[in-house]
């Protein structure tokens, strides 16, 4: 189905980004099903010079959509998988450390899923952790949690 003419595949591209963003990697893996990588290459082009495809905007609208519930960690392999840049999601995901504190985020996380711990400091790490979320950040917020449990009122 590699023959496409460059307006098909322009066209093509317009609707996949009219449905949801993507990162640059995959829509140019998208539209190399649909027409040769030349071809590929100038539509890639011209999106990007019309902007519709910003991978520094996708990276942060994905950091800011799963920041709530995602450490660093999990975000930067997320984006990376996804074929975004490793300076653009560092520089994402440094000012988005600037705006959040995963301590707070961490014991929000365990409020709000108390039956995934159980009140076990073991499965409450763990399951930050598998979040994303550092250690030590994962260990002040279980701190923070059992000060909120005994204090509820404070």
């Amino acid at each position: 189905m590699k023959d496409a003419s460059p307006d098909q595949v322009f066209l093509y591209a317009v609707r996949l980004l009219g449905a949801r963003a993507y990162p640059e990697a995959a829509l140019r893996q998208k539209l190399a099903l649909k027409a040769p990588l030349e071809v590929v290459e100038a539509v890639i082009q011209r999106v990007k010079g019309l902007g519709y495809l910003d991978d520094r905007q996708y990276a942060e609208g994905y950091a800011r959509l799963y920041a709530g519930r995602w450490g660093a960690a999990k975000l930067r392999r997320a984006l990376l998988e996804k074929g975004v840049p490793r300076k653009i999601v560092e520089e994402v995901l440094t000012a988005l450390a600037a705006e959040q504190d995963p301590v707070a985020e961490g014991v929000a996380l365990l409020l709000r899923y108390p039956g995934r711990h159980r009140g076990e400091k073991s499965r409450a790490v763990r399951f930050l952790l598998n979040r994303g979320y550092a250690f030590t950040h994962a260990l002040a917020a279980w701190e923070l949690y059992l000060e909120q449990a005994e204090n509820p009122e404070g």
